[in-house]
């Protein structure tokens, strides 16, 4: 089993798709993008813990589980306290790029650590399964959408919507 602690607020702000989402949508859309995103690449040996700052609701998509500090606590403080519960279940690895604040307070004994960009590059670029080719510059996939209004219809395509039900 691999365990996955993500500080999502950095996550988002790394990433130009995600954080293009949360200008033209808001912040929970592009959380929200992450849980897809994330839940359509988990192999069945993997949990991702998302957390975020500011608020106190939880909630879980496709083996995708998202937390959000309570109010007085930052995601810092989650992301310990996640990484202290799940010692010792798995391979842990925290994803953040604050990790001399995070990694001062935690010992980090047994936990591997990746930057943002790292975890986009080896993990949401690549899918956790598959290994890059050096000379496989081809992609069955379309092209990722560029407009909101793409990203949109894909997300009502596949039954994700915007909408709190």
């Amino acid at each position: 089993m691999v365990i996955w602690i993500i500080d999502g607020n950095n996550l988002i702000h790394s990433d130009p798709r995600l954080r293009q989402r949360m200008v033209e949508s808001g912040l929970e859309s592009a959380r929200k993008l992450l849980d897809h995103d994330l839940a359509r690449i988990r192999s069945a040996d993997e949990q991702f813990h998302i957390v975020y700052d500011g608020g106190g609701s939880t909630r879980e998509q496709g083996g995708v589980f998202t937390s959000i500090a309570q109010k007085g606590h930052s995601a810092d403080d989650r992301v310990l306290a996640l990484a202290r519960n799940k010692s010792g279940q798995g391979k842990l690895i925290v994803v953040t790029d604050d990790r001399s604040d995070i990694g001062a307070r935690l010992g980090g004994v047994g936990i591997e650590w990746m930057t943002c960009s790292e975890f986009r590059s080896n993990v949401m670029k690549l899918g956790t399964g598959r290994k890059a080719s050096a000379n496989d510059d081809s992609c069955d996939k379309p092209p990722l959408p560029r407009s909101k209004n793409q990203v949109d219809h894909w997300l009502k395509e596949f039954g994700v919507t915007g909408e709190e039900e």
